[in-house]
């Protein structure tokens, strides 16, 4: 029984890591950069997990706030902000 818990404890740090690393390539791999902002969010709350797996709290709730929460919505709202209005055909030719 001990040995299960063992080899639990031990994978876990690795299985967040896997999540961690593909989270980042998918949210690289985004051509729209609201689902981009949603996706670093997640990144983000994985990567707290992995502090907090690491029995690193305070880093752990850092990164949940300023990595999972802040900085995507400060992301998402510049990209709402700076989004151009499509030209119509219309406005286009005058």
């Amino acid at each position: 029984m001990a040995d299960i818990n063992l080899l639990i404890q031990s994978a876990i740090p690795w299985v967040l890591y896997i999540f961690a690393i593909l989270g980042a390539i998918v949210c690289l791999m985004q051509k729209d950069l609201l689902r981009m902002a949603v996706l670093t969010s997640i990144t983000g709350f994985v990567i707290a997990a992995i502090y907090q797996v690491l029995l690193a709290p305070d880093v752990a709730l850092t990164q949940a706030v300023v990595g999972a929460a802040i900085v995507p919505t400060l992301v998402a709202l510049t990209v709402l902000k700076t989004r151009e209005e499509p030209v119509s055909k219309e406005e286009g030719d005058s």
